[in-house]
């Protein structure tokens, strides 16, 4: 419990400034994109040209704060009363499919495995934990170069139920392990990639809510982070209740 105190107010005490400095550098482009159309554009497709570089900046402001409040939504727990259960078998293997013609574009190879026959159910929001892994392979394709891996791998023991994402990328240092499920964080080897640092936040949001571990390693190449269930969850079957397979 005082380890969860100490992680919110070190969230409440930097999100100001870390809003204010992510937010600094779009709003200087969008007022200078607007100050171009007003002094040089000389005619109607330039015009056109500074208000789309706008519109641009704007649509990625909404995103960033869109983002704030799913992560806020998902902490204050209002979701666990929705909670059914879900296979997550299903559900990583449907975030497979959804991601697959993004990493063929991206020249990385997808793929899923499961160590199991059996159902891995776990009682939870199956939009949430599709939200979750999504955000994971997202991540992988993102940080992937061209010709790389991507694997996403549903294993259980009778105890444990555990979504693990790998990849063949820029990886992640040990000593980021912690800073980058802060909300802004970008490591300095992602500066340049787009994003608004909040993916890998809302994905430690949704486990917490869900009673799941998350586990960062990194490898001898790329990264490996792991969502894995209290010892309670079981895959011996489904429990009593509903089962949902989330079909895109």
């Amino acid at each position: 419990m005082l380890d969860e105190i100490e992680r919110l107010m070190q969230e409440v005490k930097g999100v100001c400034d870390n809003i204010a400095h992510d937010m600094r550098t779009p709003l200087t482009r969008l007022l200078g994109s607007l100050e171009r159309a007003r002094r040089r554009a000389t005619n109607i497709d330039e015009y056109h040209g500074y208000i789309d570089e706008a519109l641009d900046e704007i649509r990625g402001i909404h995103k960033t704060f869109g983002a704030l409040l799913r992560i806020s939504e998902v902490e204050d727990g209002l979701r666990r009363s929705g909670f059914i259960d879900i296979d997550l078998k299903a559900v990583a293997s449907d975030a497979v499919e959804f991601f697959e013609p993004a990493a063929d574009e991206a020249g990385i190879i997808l793929s899923y495995q499961s160590s199991t026959d059996e159902p891995a159910i776990i009682s939870g929001d199956p939009n949430l934990i599709f939200e979750a892994i999504a955000n994971l392979i997202d991540n992988a394709i993102k940080f992937t170069p061209k010709g790389g891996l991507a694997l996403v791998k549903v294993e259980g023991d009778g105890h444990h139920v555990s979504v693990t994402v790998e990849d063949t990328g820029i990886g992640i240092r040990s000593e980021d392990a912690d800073a980058v499920l802060r909300r802004f964080y970008r490591a300095e080897k992602s500066r340049h990639t787009p994003g608004n640092g909040l993916g890998l936040s809302l994905v430690s949001a949704i486990a917490r809510l869900h009673g799941m571990h998350l586990e960062i390693t990194s490898p001898k190449i790329g990264t490996r982070i792991r969502l894995v269930t209290a010892p309670a969850a079981s895959i011996a079957g489904q429990r009593a209740g509903k089962s949902y397979s989330l079909r895109m």
